[in-house]
């Protein structure tokens, strides 16, 4: 009897460390262009949230987006990937910790254009409302997330 106490405790344990996402990967690939502050600025905010960011700095973005699937309607600033996933935007670092804990069958999330109040967008106190959205590459885009 103990044993099994034991471990269905250990399965609870187990259970909410991923649900806490402790144990989700953490090393994203950012492409950005060498120049662009915000995109710096969203870098800084991954590494303070411990992500293990790589930067890929190019000027030709447009063709990183096209490659990895992006629609051109979705597009933001930079472009990043994690885990499989593609990441477009200025995401917040939980919005991808939730991507990563459901798996949902998509090809990313973006948040398109450059919303004020978002990470690296931040402008004193000012925050406009925003959506996150998952697209695949059938073409079909959804809300994964309202901000």
């Amino acid at each position: 009897m103990k044993s099994v106490l034991l471990a269905a405790a250990l399965s609870i344990f187990a259970l909410s460390t991923a649900i806490a996402g402790d144990d989700l990967v953490k090393d994203i690939v950012v492409y950005k262009n060498p120049d662009c502050g915000c995109c710096t600025k969203w870098v800084r905010y991954l590494e303070s949230h411990d992500y293990n960011v790589t930067i890929e700095h190019t000027r030709n973005l447009s063709e990183v987006k096209k490659r990895l699937g992006v629609p051109e309607n979705l597009a933001a600033c930079h472009t990043a990937v994690i885990d499989g996933y593609v990441i477009e935007g200025h995401i917040t670092h939980r919005d991808i910790k939730r991507l990563l804990l459901f798996r949902p069958e998509v090809t990313g999330i973006a948040v398109p254009g450059m919303p004020i109040g978002t990470p690296g967008m931040e402008r004193g106190n000012s925050k406009h409302s925003y959506d996150v959205m998952t697209f695949d590459d059938q073409g079909k885009v959804e809300v994964f997330v309202k901000h």
